[in-house]
């Protein structure tokens, strides 16, 4: 936003040097980016008449023009290559030795002729951008009068960047308001005019969308160029000048905050307007001549036939202001800001309206902008205001009514770190406008101004006090720190589990916390999402429910580059609705209440941390001995059962995850299976199903992991799991056995294992799985498992009869759960 200096001490009460305003401004949340000076260095133009002109002899495109002396008398002759002016008219004369940015002026020959300096453009005087023709001033300007004493060439413009939740900064009011509140001094609103008791022509809302809509109606206006001052003020603000409607639409729309909009009153077919929502499948030619494709949703203002105007965003071309109009009638609105936003998004059409639009409009400013226009419209055209009306919407919406807000003030000095009382505190606030009154000891209840949309938390009423009071004034201290260094036992066993993942070969990722809504899900799938209110892209429309997705995409960049095998790890936090099923699965695995909640209470959306597993192709480069060695689905769920025996309780049997198969989307169904604890899936593993993979672009076999550490992390005492005893070296040596175990398909490996374990008792010391078997002989649906043991005693040597009763006792716990060992 640009705030031409002159411009907004017209409406503050301000005297500071330009340098040490700029400086209180960054100082206080107002961020200034640049000041400049356009026209800085013009000295001797003056104001000229022009008194003849004549096509040069020796050039088509040239003319040779008469215009008057110093003073206003006498004649001077120059060569003009401009063809917008005529005799009569007041022109910008630079004589031999003035000076205008970039250059300086002497007497020289063109074509033969000599020219006495040259008539200068606004482009050349830095007045704006029309390079087209020379500057023209009114006819009736003082003559030989010096053009620094008539505009303000040279003058201060302050640049500021503007942040999103303040859009009252998009007006030079809204700034001087809030300079007024930073130096305590007082501000000055422009004059605003009786409103004519006369109506205009009836409004209809039929839309929640608008919440006020105010016009005037000025008849007998003639459209002509703006006065020289309204197109300096215009193009300061890096506007063009157009005519003196639309210039002072934007006038005001600049001053106040306010956009507006003209419509040619003779233009408008029917009685009335009608304010509502597209049905969609409609079309309306906007003012760039583009034709736009309305859908369900979008705002328009309608006549008696068709819409004229896309609301918020940009009027239509066919009831435009154009220089035979004689009735203008100016509109104003307050227009919901989602929607708006919305409109201007879909449509790729950011227009200063929208742009202010969007981030909220004073509620209470229309009526004030709309009078303001026609006031300035009727001195400047010659017009008469005939009519006003305003129609407001049948409830307010809520981000148009101010809301108050309860604040500790005692917490607000403690969060900046400032020595400020409950009333120091309060007289800060009253300051920016805002209503202050004290409920309780310690307490203010704060009500924003109309205009200040950003105020609406306890966390913004501190961020206010702290702006006024002064970011260079709030003492640069540590805050006070309650623990000196360490890790929780919770940091301390996720570090424990990354250090797993890292040994096993896989590399840590981290990836970005949306997705889009194909997102693969792993652990307790469902289909709650949390989606976003205002994504940033289509692929990022909700949080993520599981860290496959992200893991799966950056295997797909790294296959992209051409690695031969990628394994990754990532640790972080899954989010699910509040009723998502995983919920129940962490009510059923954590004791107590471990539900997210916000400050006032509220559940928010479920976000357990977890560890999630990717991994595809070889599992070394080259040079390497066994280069035929890829990642599978053991080396997935080594590291899980590693990570679930390293952060559970030691020595509890429970806390061992069941391997359950079942057939899940996007997965191999007869190489996925779920991981239960206490009955309840708090993992999954498998392997990509061929379809899953070719729609990635992604090489088979591609193996996937994820469980919960949540459970494991909240069951850990305050003071961290007991730590676990040294074993004494076993002096005696170990005996490995194997077993194959034949058993039907439907029966799970996990039910084996516990069968496997059973049976070896105390003497097993570790098992493996190391292969499957299939054949016709072992009938169809049938499969024969191959499980290695190592058994050990530390008291004695183990025997072949050891050896054998552990094979016996196999035997029956297999019978016993429908398996058959093999001898």
């Amino acid at each position: 936003m640009k705030l031409p200096l002159s411009w907004l001490r017209s409406l503050v009460d301000v005297d500071l040097p330009v340098a040490e305003l700029a400086d209180v401004m960054s100082l206080h949340g107002l961020e200034v980016e640049e000041v400049a000076t356009p026209g800085a260095g013009t000295a001797g133009v003056r104001t000229a008449r022009v008194l003849d002109w004549s096509a040069h002899p020796d050039a088509d495109k040239l003319r040779v023009v008469e215009v008057t002396g110093d003073g206003g008398d006498g004649s001077i002759e120059l060569v003009c290559g401009a063809s917008n002016f005529d005799v009569g008219d007041v022109v910008a004369h630079a004589v031999p030795g003035a000076s205008i940015p970039g250059m300086t002026m002497e007497k020289r020959k063109i074509r033969g002729v000599v020219s006495h300096g040259m008539l200068a453009s606004a482009r050349e005087l830095q007045l704006g951008d029309d390079h087209d023709g020379i500057l023209r001033l009114p006819r009736d300007t003082p003559l030989g009068a010096e053009l620094t004493e008539l505009l303000p060439l040279g003058e201060p413009v302050i640049e500021i960047a503007v942040q999103p939740d303040r859009g009252d900064h998009l007006s030079v009011l809204g700034v001087a308001r809030d300079l007024a509140a930073i130096l305590d001094t007082r501000w000055n609103p422009p004059e605003i005019p009786t409103a004519p008791t006369a109506s205009t022509i009836p409004v209809d809302l039929r839309t929640d969308g608008c919440v006020r809509f105010a016009t005037w109606s000025v008849d007998d206006v003639t459209v002509q160029p703006s006065p020289p001052w309204l197109a300096q003020r215009l193009a300061q603000c890096g506007v063009r000048s157009i005519d003196v409607v639309v210039d002072i639409t934007n006038y005001v729309m600049l001053e106040l905050g306010q956009p507006l909009h003209a419509f040619d009153l003779d233009r408008l077919r029917g009685p009335s307007l009608v304010v509502r929502g597209s049905q969609g499948g409609e079309r309306l030619t906007t003012l760039d001549d583009q034709v736009r494709e309305l859908v369900d949703g979008d705002l328009v203002i309608d006549d008696a036939e068709r819409p004229v105007s896309l609301a918020g965003v940009m009027g239509g071309l066919d009831t435009e202001v154009t220089p035979a109009t004689t009735r203008v009638l100016l509109e104003a609105a307050v227009w919901d800001p989602a929607r708006i936003r919305r409109t201007s998004r879909r449509l790729g059409l950011e227009s200063e309206a929208s742009k202010r639009f969007e981030r909220r409009v004073d509620p209470q400013g229309a009526d004030r902008a709309v009078a303001r226009a026609a006031d300035l419209l009727a001195r400047l055209s010659g017009g008469t205001a005939t009519g006003s009306d305003v129609v407001a919407g049948g409830s307010t919406l809520a981000w148009a009514a101010p809301t108050p807000v309860t604040v500790d003030t005692a917490r607000v000095g403690r969060l900046l770190s400032l020595d400020l009382d409950t009333a120091a505190q309060a007289a800060l606030l009253v300051r920016s406008g805002c209503e202050v009154e004290s409920v309780a000891h310690g307490h203010l209840e704060v009500t924003a101004p109309s205009w200040r949309g950003d105020l609406t938390r306890p966390a913004d009423i501190a961020e206010e006090v702290a702006r006024l009071h002064g970011y260079d004034a709030i003492p640069a201290t540590l805050p006070a720190i309650t623990q000196v260094g360490g890790l929780t036992p919770q940091q301390r066993l996720e570090r424990e589990a990354r250090s797993i993942a890292l040994a096993a070969g896989f590399s840590e990722s981290v990836s970005r916390p949306f997705v889009g809504g194909g997102a693969m899900v792993g652990v307790a799938p469902s289909n709650g999402r949390v989606v976003l209110s205002n994504p940033l892209a289509k692929d990022a429309s909700a949080m993520r429910p599981s860290l496959l997705e992200g893991l799966l995409q950056a295997i797909r960049r790294n296959v992209g580059q051409g690695r031969p095998g990628t394994a990754l790890v990532e640790f972080g936090r899954l989010f699910r609705p509040v009723d998502d099923p995983v919920g129940d699965v962490l009510d059923a695995t954590i004791d107590g209440d471990w539900r997210w909640r916000s400050p006032d209470g509220a559940q928010l959306p479920v976000q357990p941390r977890a560890i999630g597993l990717a991994a595809q192709g070889l599992r070394v480069g080259p040079g390497w001995l066994d280069q035929d060695d890829r990642w599978t689905l053991d080396d997935v769920l080594g590291v899980l059962d590693e990570v679930v025996d390293r952060l559970a309780p030691p020595g509890d049997a429970a806390w061992r995850l069941q391997r359950v198969a079942v057939e899940r989307e996007g997965l191999h169904p007869g190489r996925t299976a779920a991981l239960h604890l206490f009955g309840h899936e708090v993992g999954l593993v498998g392997q990509l199903h061929p379809s899953e993979a070719d729609d990635r672009d992604l090489p088979e076999p591609v193996v996937v992991g994820e469980l919960l550490l949540e459970p494991l992390l909240l069951a850990v005492p305050e003071g961290g799991h007991p730590p676990i005893g040294s074993i004494s070296l076993v002096r005696h040596p170990a005996m490995n056995i194997d077993v194959a175990l034949l058993a039907d398909d439907q029966l799970p490996y996990a039910s084996l294992e516990a069968a496997v374990r059973r049976g070896a008792g105390e003497l097993l010391d570790e098992m493996w799985f190391f292969d499957q078997y299939r054949s016709e002989q072992l009938g169809e649906g049938r499969r024969s498992v191959a499980i290695r043991l190592r058994l050990q005693d530390p008291e004695r040597q183990l025997t072949d009869d050891d050896a054998e009763a552990v094979i016996n006792a196999i035997a029956e716990q297999a019978d016993a759960i429908g398996a058959t060992l093999r001898r």
